[in-house]
């Protein structure tokens, strides 16, 4: 349906936006957007309306026009989406890249109001007063009324925002039925009468903040922490007060409850804001109508009530100076509900945290006392560089839970003792120097068989910058040079105590009449603390020294053992081996990897950082 043509003087706003860059020109249209009055920087008021009309009938074409006036009472108002302007003496200019309709000191409007019923009659009106509507304005207004009737919701439906501004904020008349509730039944975009106590108020410039209570929880609130800081996120369906503070700190020390989603702030305008400034304290009883729920900037809920320009002198906020009206029955009850179960949240909560206390306090004690209680056994004249470092259970080294890959870059601190050690010889602890390579002297490399607290046992190499730091001497050729290796041997005995000599024992007695430098140089087996099973009138037999083999980790192979099992059963008395003298150390171990001839990687351990005094 075209309707009527554009009154005398009007053109479209296709028209103005192609051809009147830079001129005055007359519009006319629906107004489907209106932003309220604002001050500008200098003395003027602002007011901004979006119009479209038939050539221009999508959100992405409409055309803004920008209002000033010295008074806030001069500018137009408003009322719905569909509200109809003629204004004439706008000039079409770019600012800041868009393209804008400006008044000017002579520009002039008529506006058509909506009618609130089917048959009801519009509203005419206009600026100056006195500027009345001619017939072909009136007969337009109605071809368009009838036009945008079928325009309106594919508009809102691409993004138009007739619901998302201030007109229903402004206006009673915005179609929505507010309803009773309390604040746990508040969704964002309806409106609510309220009831509740004032629990703080923030006079602002032009408004007036309220937080309000009725003791009732809303998940969307903001969470006011316990314990004098204001968080937000939610404690949880078993923290409603937030003890634990699992949001982000806003370092409100100040919050005197309720603590917990209990609260909702509502900002108030215009004569709602000034009655509000003169009625409202904290702990007083009011009444809020015509709330409407909103989202924040943080998303989360929080109510705003603003003046009715049609009706400017009603005031919707009251006190409830009745203490026998049933909401402040209500919400006693509701109050008293609330201490109960914080009282009672909070002592759980205090002896929860009073427990976490004394166990985090007592942790060091602990580590402390099991700290002096090893080094009562603890070699003394031997130091690991990482002295604040726990200890790691031998176990846990030779048998990783975590190890994502073959092996893993760490630095261990280990509380051991040296049960086996090769080569067999002290003589072959040092290397001699390999021509033409970087090996061009005298190297430590050796390998020790270290026993934990918890019994496991592990391989460590120790060689290189890490061996002359544990013995404090370089190397040397041991074998020309007895006078370095007696100082070994006393060196060695601070680490190991008698090592040496028990496997001098063991080698002669089961190796009788054999030179000791021709036995293999293995790690002997550590004792697995079994029981020895004694043959009565059985004799001694005299067993080879074999080979032992060992995995990665220091330890023979299971099948082994049991064959070698009823050797060491056989044992008589007499070669009973004597109770190694050495003591358990503290010591640092570092964990690295090799690549193997077959592609295959292999987890080594290093002695490192540790010395002998």
């Amino acid at each position: 349906m075209e309707g009527a043509p554009l009154p005398r003087g009007c053109v479209s706003i296709a028209t103005a936006v192609d051809t009147k860059m830079g001129e005055c020109c007359d519009l006319a249209g629906v107004a489907v957007d209106f932003r309220p009055p604002v001050p500008t920087r200098g003395t003027d008021w602002m007011a901004t309306v979006t119009l479209c009309d038939r050539s221009r009938a999508l959100p992405e074409t409409s055309l803004t026009i920008r209002i000033f006036r010295p008074n806030m009472e001069l500018l137009p108002e408003i009322k719905s989406d569909s509200d109809l302007i003629l204004i004439r003496r706008v000039k079409m200019v770019k600012y800041n890249g868009r393209l804008l309709a400006m008044s000017t000191f002579d520009t002039s409007w008529i506006i058509s109001y909506a009618p609130t019923h089917p048959k009801g009659m519009p509203l005419i009106a206009s600026y100056p007063s006195s500027l009345k509507i001619k017939a072909d304005e009136m007969a337009y207004f109605q071809g368009l009324r009838v036009w945008w009737k079928s325009r309106r919701e594919p508009y809102v439906s691409k993004g138009a925002a007739p619901g998302v501004n201030s007109l229903s904020q402004l206006s009673g008349s915005s179609g929505q039925r507010r309803k009773p509730g309390l604040i746990r039944d508040m969704q964002i975009g309806s409106f609510y009468d309220l009831a509740g106590v004032v629990v703080k108020t923030f006079p602002g410039n032009g408004n007036y903040t309220v937080y309000l209570t009725d003791y009732t929880k809303n998940p969307m609130l903001h969470c006011y922490e316990s314990g004098g800081s204001r968080r937000i996120g939610a404690g949880g369906d078993d923290d409603d007060f937030d003890y634990t503070g699992r949001g982000r700190g806003f370092g409100n020390q100040d919050w005197p409850g309720p603590w917990g989603q209990y609260t909702l702030q509502v900002t108030l305008w215009d004569n709602h804001a000034v009655a509000a400034n003169r009625l409202f304290y904290v702990g007083a009883h009011v009444s809020l109508q015509n709330v409407r729920a909103k989202r924040n900037g943080d998303g989360k809920l929080e109510g705003t009530l603003n003046g009715d320009r049609q009706f400017p002198d009603k005031v919707l906020v009251s006190r409830i100076n009745n203490m026998d009206d049933p909401r402040v029955k209500q919400i006693a009850i509701r109050c008293k509900q609330y201490t109960r179960r914080f009282e009672s949240d909070k002592l759980r909560f205090e002896e929860e945290m009073r427990a976490k206390m004394e166990a985090k306090l007592a942790e060091p004690r602990r580590e402390e006392l099991e700290r002096k209680e090893r080094k009562v056994g603890v070699n003394v004249n031997i130091r690991a560089l990482k002295t604040n470092q726990p200890i790691t259970p031998m176990s846990e080294i030779a048998e990783p839970r975590d190890l994502d890959g073959p092996f893993a870059n760490r630095i261990y601190k280990i509380c051991c003792k040296v049960i086996d050690y090769l080569p067999q010889q002290l003589e072959d602890f040092a290397v001699p120097p390999v021509p033409q390579t970087e090996h061009s002297e005298w190297t430590w490399r050796f390998a020790l068989l270290v026993e934990g607290e918890d019994g496991a046992t592990l391989r460590v190499i120790v060689e290189g910058h890490d061996a002359v730091y544990l013995l404090g001497r370089p190397a040397a050729d041991l074998r020309a040079d007895r006078r370095e290796l007696s100082a070994l041997r006393e060196k060695l005995f601070i680490l190991w105590g008698n090592l040496e000599e028990v496997k001098d024992q063991q080698l002669r007695i089961k190796t009788p009449g054999k030179n000791e430098t021709s036995q293999s140089d293995s790690l002997a087996e550590p004792r697995r603390g079994k029981k020895r099973r004694r043959r009565r009138n059985t004799k001694q037999k005299q067993v080879a020294h074999k080979e032992f083999k060992y995995d990665e980790l220091g330890r023979r192979s299971n099948a082994e053992r049991d064959a070698d099992e009823d050797e060491s059963q056989d044992e008589s008395e007499g070669s009973a081996i004597h109770q190694l003298s050495g003591k358990m150390f503290e010591a640092c171990l570092k964990e690295y990897g090799i690549l193997s001839v077959d592609g295959q990687w292999k987890r080594l351990h290093r002695l490192c950082g540790t010395v002998i005094l």
